[in-house]
């Protein structure tokens, strides 16, 4: 009886002590992450914002360039990411009309309910944006990561509309290549450092005050996402620290993640297999980017890819990771215009 009582007393002092410990650690997180955390207004609540309202779907978006030149309108990746990292193609202003837009959940667009958020839907975006900006002409798109994979989506069902197309290293066009990355994902979540770094995001991002009710998980996934895409460790960027980005030289909006975005255009439901299925539909020329040192989405996963298109061509970056248009924005520019001027 008195053992019992001896292992009884050990398993509550056990007990206490970890929970005393749990409730020191999150003590000391709590002070450790003091400090100011934001995340910006999207258009439905900053003014001053850039936007404009199509079929009553209101983007944050801009222009580049002369409305009475060839347009060019640039997808931005994520899903749930926005358009700032891709404004040096801001550049092609000179012989083009450059938009840039923030997809509908994504950015500074304003939040919307996972129900409006699919393959299908941003394609018929994406036409929206077509239709207003290019004035019932076919336009170019450039398209990024996951951007690139919702141009080729577009070209597929929309291939008259698009006159030429780039696709800077589309994560994938079917399901096994979005599975693929899902599980490159999941990896890395399984990490020490992983975790060394979500939880205090987490306690960063409960001082977080508003301006709407998506800031506090926007905050949390955009800096998770971001330490995913910027590691060499992830296969996407260069192991050389000197190949950094090239800020552009025009104004560039604050960053915000889209988290209902990416849970659900990435999500288990999500059925890529059209964009494959429809590619061959696009008869018109395409370029494939990949960079160098990618070495997850980069050269040999382009040149894959490229078979689902009749017309293909692929140019690779030296010296840059993923974000070829910010890390060596002379070269993908120059790839860019050559192509265009074919």
């Amino acid at each position: 009886m008195n053992s019992s009582k001896r292992i009884l007393k050990i398993v509550g002092l056990s007990v206490s002590g970890i929970l005393a410990l749990i409730i020191l650690i999150i003590i000391g997180l709590f002070v450790a992450t003091q400090g100011s955390y934001s995340v910006p207004a999207t258009v439905a609540n900053d003014p001053t914002l850039p936007r404009v309202t199509i079929d009553g779907v209101t983007f944050h978006a801009e222009t580049y360039g002369d409305r009475h030149k060839p347009t060019v309108v640039v997808i931005h990746g994520g899903p749930g990411g926005d358009y700032g990292y891709l404004l040096n193609l801001h550049a092609l202003e000179d012989n083009y009309y450059v938009v840039f837009y923030d997809q509908r959940g994504a950015g500074l667009s304003p939040r919307v309910p996972a129900a409006e958020l699919t393959l299908q839907s941003s394609v018929d975006d994406l036409q929206r944006i077509v239709t207003h900006y290019g004035q019932g002409k076919p336009v170019r798109l450039i398209g990024h990561s996951w951007g690139a994979m919702l141009a080729a989506a577009y070209v597929g069902q929309h291939p008259d509309s698009v006159t030429q197309v780039v696709l800077a290293e589309p994560g994938a066009m079917d399901n096994a290549g979005l599975a693929r990355f899902n599980a490159r994902q999941a990896e890395s979540s399984r990490s020490a450092a992983y975790y060394r770094l979500l939880i205090p995001t987490i306690f960063e991002s409960l001082r977080l005050n508003g301006p709407d009710n998506a800031a506090q998980m926007d905050y949390i996934f955009g800096k998770m996402s971001a330490n995913f895409v910027n590691t060499a460790a992830s296969g996407y960027r260069c192991a050389d620290e000197s190949v950094t980005a090239v800020q552009p030289d025009v104004p560039v909006p604050p960053s915000r993640f889209g988290t209902t975005a990416y849970q659900a255009l990435f999500g288990g439901e999500t059925d890529l297999s059209p964009i494959a299925a429809n590619a061959g539909s696009y008869q018109g020329n395409v370029l494939f980017i990949a960079s160098e040192c990618n070495s997850f989405l980069g050269v040999d996963f382009q040149r894959e890819q490229m078979g689902y298109f009749p017309q293909a061509k692929l140019a690779i970056i030296a010296n840059a990771g993923h974000e070829m248009f910010s890390e060596n924005p002379v070269e993908s520019l120059t790839a860019v215009r050559e192509f265009f001027g074919q």
